[in-house]
Order: structure tokens, then C-alpha cells, then sequence
């Protein structure tokens, strides 16, 4: 018959045999070659092999010479599962996975023969097998060793398969061929025969496995796979379980026995332990895992486990244990990964008998083998960092007198450097009051001290840059000092604040008008930072379109004022002094919003200008600003300031205000300049505010 073309992978036989005359007379199918009977040399060694490890060993003995790397040989149920092997040569370990070659190729084929064959097959790496094929033993032309009993009395259908595999070319002469496949054939009439004496499968069904498997404590079953068309397992049965063994769902070891594994199991594909299991088949690899969460179908729901489980390959199938934990096993699982998500740990010292018991972390924490014993509890302190040590000595001491829990943190010295560490403790007494036992939980908080500091440390670089930008801002939007003004001389100092995170919103003007005039305006801008530069930068650059217009200083600051309100994101408020200086009067117009009031000193006297009219600005809609007119003659000086200039915290605002006029009148015999100097001087400006200050003196 022919092979199947989803079976065989390639067939590379030369021309001239792809179709060969069989022994009764029937046309081989293409590709295949029907079995021989003619005696060769070799022959009676193979004939005499007393199990399959052995005719494997002497088939390669011959074979060899032809270059063959490695013999395998199977007897397999119609279901894919290995009765027995037999493997020989270098290159059989690599080759042993029946899954690889030819399994996948010959097991189609075998479940539709019904005589003997022999086909050339190329595997995936380019290996050149020889394979021998023996009918069904169910088949009704099948042969029959001698002593058999008719088909259908055996336990069950079986092929048995001969490959004989080369790394490189085979022999390429006829000859050569010829005795190969004689050999094959005579190879595969003896498995043939051995497989009919019912030898115990390499014992993987003897008896005394299955005792073994009832003396496991822990459930326990023999697993066999069951294999599809393509010769890929697609199903386990369960061929024998122990007493213990048990499903999630409560099946019984009766009901487990003889059933499929997703049967008994369905959760182990979403789970993965059924690809594993195919792992361990194909590649002998034992399989240790858990404790591991598992779910089973159940009523349209997913019911949760926690499961471990070992396999093992035995023969062509698997002996798998497993083990469903008990709720205080997951409870344990679920405090383990508490405590490894968390970084904690916890302690107990019996101050009666001296023991200690930790958690795993615990050895973590400190950085100690987590082999070793736990740390006695007077020997703790060699790991304290000797500036933590007295938060350790108030620890004990609050301990030994209250009865309550105490909590401090501490640095640890550890291998990967120093810790913070969280320390929660309590003190256990007995009824009469003795104390018999220390416990405590500790938690790794370096991590969250990382990124504390590494947070304030951003915080610290963004503020600095924030303040740095407004006071470069607030210093390139203030004038240019201009001391030469229309029958004024002018002497103005604008100061920071000592600390730069205290920049604020102070800013002056004093500048000609198109009217002849002279606008002179000093303010503050409620706040510090980049906030209140942005505030001042808006008010003056108001101030000046405002002036223009020719309005006077109360409609000045009624414009103000609704800039202030409405014109800003936020609130802002901020306060003012506006006035003109008209040099051919001499005559000072000024109005006030809630500004400290300016300085005039005249004749050898300092006092402080009166205008009560107006409220700060931002405040109210209806502020009621209103100007005021100075005469002033030659010689006279007026003082306008901000309140850095007499604002300090240590001394009463009666007393600044005192000394500011003192200061006025001292400096009036100098210049403006230093007349300015000596109020800079005398008054010590708060270093905590920035300062604005002008002195205008009349000309004569």
C-alpha cells in the first residue's frame, strides 16, 4: 500500500526503485520496499537476540560498516505508545526521541499496513533512515511467529518498527542496499517475535512497579501517552494510580484509573503541566515544580489550588506524583510572598530557653546566610550602625517599662551596604507578669529612603531652578536706573533676597513722560518664586501703558487693580505707590494701595506721608484710590520703599518704623547715594525679603 503524504516528510529513493515487485506477486507501493526472507550473513546472530537492547546491538554490529550512526527499534500500540525499544550506536542518545524520527513519519503508515515494509525516509536534520515496518498484528494476512495464537487472542494490535539511520549518505550500491534491507527484515521478523512472547514491556507494567506506586505517600499514578494521527501525544492515560491519589473536584483513585489525565485533570493545560508532562517524554528531563497556583473548570467557574507536582519518564510512558496543599501550606505560600513583596521579616527570641526563630527574609535583611542559625538576640546590635545605637538602648528601655508595642527605624550594616530597616517589637509576659519572649517584625525600607531623598532631591533641583529663573526674570524686566531725571536726582537700589529660594515680586519706575512729567511707582507683589516675578512683570508693564495715557496716579491704580483681579490664573494681590513729579511746580500727585507710605524729609525733619485712601491690590473692585498733592522745594528728599527695608521678625513693626525715620534724618547731609546707603546701613534689611528702595531728591 502506499504512504500517506502528510506522513512521510520526504522520500528520496533514486529512480530506478521507487517501484519494486513484491514477494507474492503484487506491486509494492512507491517508495517502499517489500520485506525480504532471502538468508543473509548475520542473519542467525539476529535471529538468536534474546531482547530488543540486544538485536538492536547486533543490527548495528553489520550496519556499521555502511557508515550507520545508529539503530532504533520500537514496539508500538496503535495508540503511539512504546511496548518496547531497543537503541545502538553514537548517535542513538541523540536520536532516542521517538518523537523526532521516525515516529512521527512510520506511525501513519503503520496504523493502515497490512504486510511488511521496508521505506527510504529523510528526517528534519538530514539524516538517511532505513525503516522496516511490520504489518498489524491484528491484520488477517498478517505473519504469525510460531506458538502465536490467532489474531484478535494478544492484548492488542502492535507494529513493530526497525530503523536503521545514517548521518551522512547511505551506501549507494545495489548490493550493498540489498543486504541492509535484508538485514532490516530479519531484524524485524525477530521483533516480531519478541514482541509475541509478551515480554514486560522493559517492566514498565511488572508487577512490582505497581507496588511501588501504592507505596508512595503522596498521590501517585503511571501515566502511558496516547498519540494523534501525526504521531504527537494529544492525550495521557492513566494506567495505574496509588490509594492516595485524588482530583481537586474529589474523584476517586477507582474513578482516576483507566480514565484519560484532561479528564481527571482539565486544569493541566491551562496550567501548562500537560506540555510539561510531553516534555519529560520526549525528553527525559525529570520535572520538580511547585508549590504553584492551579484552577480546574468547574460549573462555568475556575476553582483555585495550590498544587506541586514530579514526573519522570519510565519506558515509553511517565510516573507522576503530585500533592493538592492544604489551606495553612497556601496560607504559608501567601505569607512568604507577603513577605518578599513587601521586604519584611519577623522574629521570636524565647528569653527563657535562649532559642531564636526567624523568617526567611530575616536572614535577607541583615544579609546573612539563610543556612545559618538565627542570631541571638544580645548580638544584634553589632549590626546597628554605632549613630543608631541610642534608638536602640530607647527601644529596650520603653520596652522594659510600658507594656505596649514600640516602633523606631534604624541603619543596618549589611553586604550590599547599609540599611534602613523599620523595627515593630513587643515584649510577651507570662501571668505574673515575667517576660518570656521577644518578637518583632522588621521591614527593609531602603528602597522607600532611596526615593525619599531621591525625590527631595528633585524637588530641591527643580525649586533652585525655578527661583533661579524668576530672579533672572524679575531682574531683567526691572528698569534701568535712570538718576538723572527732570528736576530730580534720583538714587534707587533694588537688593535680593539673601536666599534665592526668597525671590519676590518688588519693583520700581522712574521715567519721563511725554507730558513732561516724571511717573515714579515702587510695588510689591504678594509671594515668592516664579509666581510673583510673572505677577510683577505684569503689573509694571500695565503701569507703563496706563501712563501713557496721561491718567492720573488713583486712575493708575484703579487700572491696577482690575489687572490684578481679573487678569491673572490665580489671586493675585500686590501693593503700590504711584506718583507724578511735575519739575515746574514742583509738585509731587501720589496715591497709595496699601503700600508702606512714603518718607519726606525737609528742613532736618523725617515724616511719613499721609494717604489713608485705597485698599491693596487684587482686593476689591471698589478700592476708593485717591491722589494727593506735595509741595516741595529745593532741597527736599522723599523715601519710597518696600517693606523688606522694615520688616523683621525679631522686632515690633513701632520700633522699625522709628528707626527708619532716624535713619532719614541722619543721612539727609550726604548725596542721594549715600543717603540710600545709610538707611541700607542703619536698618539692616531683612535678608529673608528682597528690598526696594529710592531716594528722590528735588533739585534747586
Amino acid at each position: 500500500m502506499g504512504v500517506p503524504a502528510a506522513a512521510v516528510a520526504r522520500l528520496s529513493l533514486p529512480a530506478p526503485e521507487r517501484s519494486v515487485a513484491s514477494g507474492n506477486g503484487s506491486a509494492a507501493a512507491a517508495g517502499t520496499v517489500p520485506h525480504r526472507t532471502a538468508p543473509c550473513d548475520g542473519a542467525v546472530e539476529l535471529t538468536t537476540a534474546r531482547s530488543p537492547v540486544e538485536l538492536a546491538q547486533r543490527l548495528y554490529e553489520r550496519a556499521s560498516s555502511t557508515g550507520a550512526t545508529a539503530v532504533l527499534l520500537a514496539v508500538l500500540d496503535m495508540e503511539g505508545v512504546l511496548r518496547m525499544s531497543g537503541v545502538a550506536g553514537p548517535a542513538a542518545q541523540a536520536v532516542s526521541d521517538w518523537s523526532q524520527v521516525p515516529l512521527r513519519c512510520v506511525l501513519p503508515l503503520a496504523r493502515m499496513a497490512e504486510a511488511d515494509q521496508q521505506v527510504w525516509l529523510d528526517d528534519e536534520v538530514g539524516n538517511r533512515v532505513l525503516t522496516w515496518v511490520s504489518a498489524r498484528s491484528d491484520a488477517p494476512g498478517a505473519p504469525r511467529p510460531v506458538g502465536a495464537g490467532e489474531p484478535g487472542t494478544g492484548p492488542g494490535a502492535v507494529v513493530c518498527v526497525v530503523s536503521v539511520i545514517w548521518s551522512g549518505p547511505p551506501p549507494r550500491a545495489a548490493a550493498a542496499r540489498g543486504r541492509l534491507e535484508a538485514l532490516t527484515d530479519c531484524a524485524g521478523q525477530r521483533l516480531r517475535g519478541l514482541a509475541a512472547l509478551g515480554l514486560p514491556d522493559d517492566d514498565v507494567r511488572a508487577a512490582w512497579l505497581g507496588a511501588v506506586i501504592d507505596a508512595i505517600p503522596v498521590p501517585a499514578a503511571l501515566l502511558f501517552p496516547v498519540r494523534g494521527p501525526l504521531g504527537r501525544v494529544v492525550e495521557f492515560t492513566i494506567d495505574h494510580c496509588n490509594a492516595h491519589a485524588t482530583g481537586l473536584l474529589g474523584r476517586t483513585p477507582e474513578q482516576i484509573t483507566g480514565s484519560r489525565l484532561l479528564d481527571a485533570f482539565p486544569g493541566m493545560i491551562l496550567s501548562g503541566i500537560f506540555d510539561a508532562y510531553v516534555t519529560v517524554l520526549e525528553t527525559g528531563v525529570p520535572l520538580d515544580r511547585g508549590p504553584f497556583p492551579y484552577e480546574e473548570p468547574l460549573h462555568g467557574g475556575l476553582r483555585p489550588a495550590v498544587l506541586s507536582v514530579r514526573a519522570q519518564r519510565l519506558g515509553g510512558g511517565l510516573l507522576v506524583s503530585w500533592q493538592f496543599h492544604d489551606e495553612q501550606a497556601r496560607m504559608t505560600a501567601r505569607v512568604d510572598d507577603a513577605e518578599r513583596l513587601a521586604d519584611l521579616g519577623w522574629a521570636e527570641w524565647n528569653l527563657v530557653t535562649g532559642a531564636a526563630t526567624w523568617s526567611r527574609r530575616m536572614y535577607d535583611i541583615l544579609g546573612l546566610d539563610p543556612s545559618g542559625t538565627p542570631l541571638p538576640l544580645g548580638a544584634l546590635s553589632g549590626y546597628v550602625t554605632e549613630e543608631d545605637l541610642p534608638t536602640v538602648v530607647r527601644a529596650v528601655q520603653s520596652l522594659s517599662r510600658d507594656r505596649g508595642p514600640v516602633w523606631f527605624e534604624v541603619r543596618t550594616h549589611a553586604a550590599g551596604g547599609p540599611r534602613h530597616v523599620s523595627v515593630n517589637a513587643e515584649l510577651l509576659r507570662d501571668s505574673l507578669g515575667n517576660p518570656v519572649a521577644l518578637r518583632g517584625v522588621v521591614q527593609d525600607v531602603s528602597r522607600v529612603r532611596r526615593v525619599e531623598a531621591a525625590l527631595a532631591e528633585s524637588r530641591r533641583e527643580a525649586e533652585h531652578r525655578q527661583l533661579r529663573m524668576a530672579e533672572e526674570l524679575q531682574l531683567a524686566l526691572l528698569p534701568r536706573v535712570h538718576t538723572d531725571l527732570p528736576g530730580l536726582r534720583a538714587a534707587i537700589r533694588y537688593q535680593p533676597a539673601e536666599n534665592c529660594a526668597r525671590v519676590g515680586g518688588d519693583w520700581f519706575e522712574a521715567t519721563p513722560l511725554p507730558d513732561g512729567r516724571v511717573l515714579i511707582a515702587i510695588g510689591d507683589v504678594l509671594g515668592h518664586g516664579l509666581q510673583a516675578a510673572a505677577g510683577m512683570a505684569q503689573l509694571r508693564n500695565a503701569l507703563l501703558g496706563i501712563a501713557y495715557t496721561g491718567a492720573d496716579s488713583a486712575r493708575i491704580l484703579d487700572c491696577l487693580n482690575l489687572v490684578a483681579f481679573h487678569g491673572h490664573d490665580e489671586s493675585l494681590t500686590a501693593t503700590a505707590v504711584v506718583g507724578h513729579f511735575d519739575p515746574r511746580r514742583r509738585t509731587l500727585s501720589w496715591a497709595r494701595a496699601g503700600h508702606p507710605p512714603p518718607v519726606l524729609v525737609q528742613g532736618g525733619r523725617a515724616t511719613e506721608l499721609i494717604n489713608d485712601d485705597g485698599t491693596t491690590l487684587g482686593a476689591s473692585l471698589e478700592p476708593g484710590y485717591a491722589c494727593k498733592t506735595l509741595c516741595l522745594g529745593p532741597g527736599d528728599r522723599v523715601i519710597l520703599y518696600t517693606d523688606g527695608l522694615v520688616e523683621r521678625r525679631a522686632d515690633r513693626a513701632g520700633d522699625r518704623e522709628d528707626l527708619l525715620l532716624s535713619a532719614a534724618r541722619q543721612g539727609a547731609p550726604g548725596t542721594p547715594e549715600e543717603h540710600l546707603q545709610t538707611l541700607l546701613s542703619v536698618l539692616h534689611t531683612n535678608p529673608e525679603d528682597d528690598t526696594c528702595v529710592i531716594v528722590l531728591h528735588v533739585g534747586s
